[in-house]
């Protein structure tokens, strides 16, 4: 058997600006892979049939009948007929997150193929044939930072051009830096999932354009105080976006969400944003140490989520 480890992603500035059309800027995103894992396994069968388990069970005779559409059409992009068994786990809910975890079970599933028919891929290359699928085939109206994200990686700046052009910036951050980043952040669940496909396809509207743009502009003051400014401004800006990113679309948030985020910042926290399109998922919280005592006694109830900054993206654990 095959198996491939892809860990999802926080996004801190700049979501909504990784595949705009027309626009008159370039999308700038700053974020992190985590350790939390989608976990795809590829093993071939003893007869010709397709089998493909994760949050239900699927036994088909051909490509076509698959009802998973991101397996059917990877499966068809490949050329694979039967004869092979995939299953797909994950530590977190894998579906409406926030945290990419669609793209991460993609670019794992892409990954164990690449190895399976030694394909030779390189990491580029898996990020063109994700986003390609997931926005080309399916098209969904999302952006690629997940696919890259899934594909590269560790704290990033991501740049996105017209004609799909993308560049991926390492960050120079000190490393204790970054764990001092990491130790006031905190993930609380909602509750709630959802499907982003909605939301996204509204975020694109041409009147929020300038929005957008200052979304965008964010990542650069974002990244200056993140490499040797005040760690605490990080939370205000997390803060910015996330009104920016509320007028987007008023399916972004709704009370539920306004009234866990309102209580997070009454409990201490500096700012924060919901993670992904809106609608559920994740919260991420920023919390100055002298206010965490506070703020984990007050959600103590809630489900918080342990989790550290990963530095690497896609790998094969097991073959």
């Amino acid at each position: 058997m095959i198996i491939s480890k892809t860990p999802l992603r926080i996004s801190f500035v700049g979501g909504g600006t990784d595949n705009l059309v027309d626009q008159n800027f370039d999308g700038n995103v700053i974020s992190t892979t985590i350790d939390k894992f989608v976990y795809v396994g590829l093993n071939k069968k003893f007869d010709n049939l397709l089998r493909f388990s994760y949050s239900k069970t699927e036994n088909v005779k051909r490509v076509k009948l698959i009802q998973h559409e991101m397996l059917r059409e990877t499966f068809k992009y490949f050329k694979i007929s039967n004869g092979l068994e995939i299953i797909s786990v994950a530590d977190i809910p894998s579906t409406g997150s926030g945290l990419g975890s669609s793209s991460s079970f993609l670019v794992g599933l892409i990954n164990v193929i690449n190895c399976f028919k030694n394909l030779g891929l390189r990491k580029k290359e898996i990020a063109s044939i994700a986003c390609k699928i997931e926005i080309d085939i399916l098209k969904k109206p999302i952006g690629m930072q997940d696919q890259y994200n899934a594909v590269y990686g560790g704290f990033k700046w991501y740049k996105f051009y017209d004609k799909n052009k993308v560049k991926v910036n390492n960050l120079n951050i000190d490393k204790k830096r970054i764990l001092k980043f990491n130790q006031k952040l905190f993930l609380v669940y909602t509750d709630q999932l959802r499907k982003s496909e909605q939301i996204l396809a509204k975020v694109k509207k041409k009147s929020n354009l300038n929005s957008l743009q200052e979304i965008s502009k964010l990542t650069e003051e974002f990244k200056q105080e993140l490499i040797s400014g005040d760690l605490n401004i990080l939370g205000k800006l997390l803060h910015q976006n996330w009104l920016l990113k509320k007028s987007l679309s008023k399916n972004t948030t709704n009370n539920k969400i306004d009234q866990l985020y309102n209580y997070g910042i009454n409990s201490g926290a500096i700012g924060g944003k919901l993670l992904g399109a809106g609608g559920g998922g994740f919260l991420l919280f920023f919390v100055d140490n002298k206010n965490q005592k506070k703020f984990k006694s007050k959600f103590f109830n809630k489900k918080v989520i342990d989790f550290n900054f990963y530095e690497k993206g896609t790998e094969l654990i097991k073959i």
